[in-house]
């Protein structure tokens, strides 16, 4: 059991609340920070506790998935390229490998790891979906479209049948 000296030391230091705490939404890390800080006096000092609490919980919030589209899409396409990219800019996603792909229809999806079952990023890694015709289950976002699944037109019709 933790004495009240180290579960002071943590209620001080930012980094291991955001981690320990899975903050849920942006009012408490703006509590946290007004608490530690202090009330922001002035124009400036809101303006510069709303930017800091907006670039801590691109990091580190969890996002409410109920607000979320689940609409989900479906398109044909026969696959012609498979591009390798790394997320870039400042967030949670910098750094994280996906693909492009791109369907003869001039369709462009991202797959990402985490929307996938394994055996279908594995074919996607190994290009092994190059030049085959396939039904892709997709989610629109503003400015993407993010696989979530993919299958034959035949497996429509005999699920047990392999890709």
């Amino acid at each position: 059991m933790e004495n009240s000296q180290e579960l002071e030391k943590k209620e001080r230091n930012l980094w291991e609340f955001c981690v320990s705490s899975r903050i849920l939404d942006k009012e408490q890390i703006n509590n946290f920070l007004i608490q530690k800080l202090g009330e922001p006096t002035d124009q400036l000092a809101i303006n510069c506790l709303n930017s800091l609490t907006k670039k801590i919980y691109s990091y580190y919030g969890v996002e409410d998935k109920s607000n979320k589209s689940t609409s989900v899409f479906n398109c044909n396409g026969t696959v012609a390229e498979i591009v390798e990219k790394i997320s870039k800019g400042e967030s949670r996603n910098m750094g994280q490998r996906f693909f492009v792909l791109k369907l003869t229809n001039n369709e462009r999806l991202q797959a990402y790891q985490e929307n996938l079952q394994p055996d279908k990023w594995l074919q996607i890694q190994r290009l092994a979906i190059l030049g085959q015709f396939l039904v892709f289950k997709y989610q629109k976002w503003i400015t993407n479209k993010q696989l979530l699944d993919f299958y034959s037109p035949e497996l429509e019709s005999n699920p047990n049948k392999p890709i």
